[in-house]
């Protein structure tokens, strides 16, 4: 069973063969075509295709493309450690809010600026 490959060295040998027969002119003509061919020859799947956007080189596109998941990355995480801190902080005022209604004291007492000095020398007395 001939693979692809197989066929086109075979293919390769066989042109090689008659090369030795060409004269010079002939041979750097076919040099030069080839090489023209080359330079023209565009290689398959270098370009990405997208309905609408035409081509977009790979080259060209997928180097940004690490910069932007990256970028998006660490957007995401600090949205996500201020979104967090924002929860912590509203739960320690929901705990502040809830021992406070939960007392017995009036929150006038809490306001009121003797009831600093009280708690300072009721605590010292404990």
């Amino acid at each position: 069973m001939n693979t692809e490959r197989e066929i086109g060295y075979k293919v390769r040998h066989y042109l090689n063969l008659g090369t030795d027969e060409l004269d010079r002119g002939t041979a750097g003509r076919l040099f030069e075509a080839r090489q023209n061919a080359l330079a023209r020859y565009k290689v398959a799947g270098t370009q990405l295709s997208m309905a609408g956007l035409g081509h977009i080189s790979a080259d060209q596109f997928l180097p940004h493309v690490r910069a932007l998941i990256a970028i998006v990355g660490l957007v995401i995480g600090v949205i996500g450690v201020a979104t967090w801190n924002n929860f912590q902080k509203a739960d320690e005022l929901v705990e502040i809010d809830s021992a406070l209604l939960a007392d017995d004291l009036p929150i006038n007492a809490y306001l009121d600026k003797g009831f600093q000095t009280w708690l300072s020398e009721r605590s010292s007395q404990d």
